[in-house]
């Protein structure tokens, strides 16, 4: 199996887990989580291998990091305190 094939199908079943986590009805904290940390782990592999930011050095891949950082952080935030 392909590399891109592989890592495809963790972003596919990492997306039919944040799926699975809305569909059994939890809310709140509970689901917050989970669908960040999915989120945060699918956005890594895109940024490393779809992006090819894996062997790159520099600020690149941590600027792309961050601005992931950045977004999911304000996400939680904004369910956790509005």
């Amino acid at each position: 199996m392909k590399a891109a094939t592989f890592n495809w199908l963790i972003l596919m079943a990492l997306t039919a887990l944040s799926f699975g986590v809305a569909e059994a009805g939890v809310a709140g904290g509970a689901a917050l989580v989970p669908v960040l940390l999915a989120t945060l782990f699918k956005g890594r592999i895109v940024i490393d291998r779809f992006m090819a930011l894996q062997g790159v050095g520099g600020a690149w891949r941590w600027v792309v990091l961050g601005w992931l950082l950045l977004v999911l952080g304000l996400i939680g935030y904004a369910f956790q305190y509005a």
